[in-house]
């Protein structure tokens, strides 16, 4: 994620660059806010991965017998019962 981050707004640095040097100082005006909301998407999709991996790794973990805890909505329904005797 972070690798791919940095290659994102290398590559526009690059062409901000490029586009410097043909167009001049105007394009400043696009280019510097784009790559500002970039990295702020990357900020928000950084801080959103760690709920996200939570949650995953409690999916997993969901049907895993070993890690399964006792009781839920069905836990009793298939015990038979123990019925007194009629006198």
């Amino acid at each position: 994620m972070l690798r791919m981050g940095a290659l994102v707004v290398g590559l526009e640095l690059a062409a901000l660059l490029v586009a410097y040097g043909y167009f001049g100082w105007p394009i400043l005006v696009i280019g510097v806010p784009v790559i500002v909301l970039t990295l702020i998407a990357l900020l928000v999709v950084r801080a959103s991965e760690a709920p996200r991996r939570k949650l995953e790794e409690h999916r997993a973990s969901r049907w895993d017998p070993d890690a399964a805890l006792p009781g839920g909505l069905m836990s009793g329904f298939f015990e038979v019962s123990r019925q007194r005797p009629r006198p």
